[in-house]
């Protein structure tokens, strides 16, 4: 195995553990039951139709506030 083959492996791998480490903390934060309550009271009065944009649209709210 060439040095260019190890690299792009351990780049993968990399951005393999990055992603697995991102899905983690999200679960994590979504498992809350206080966060949980939050985006089904979202989706249950029709602001959002998901989780997905419930948790887009809170995230483009907040860094709106807070980068002013």
């Amino acid at each position: 195995m060439a040095a260019e083959d190890v690299h792009v492996d351990v780049a993968a791998l990399t951005v393999a553990l990055e992603r697995r480490r991102s899905e983690r903390r999200a679960y994590n934060i979504l498992e809350r039951p206080h966060i949980r309550a939050m985006l089904d009271k979202l989706i249950a009065s029709g602001v959002c139709t998901n989780e997905e944009e419930a948790i887009e649209r809170a995230l483009k709210t907040f860094v709106t506030a807070a980068v002013r």
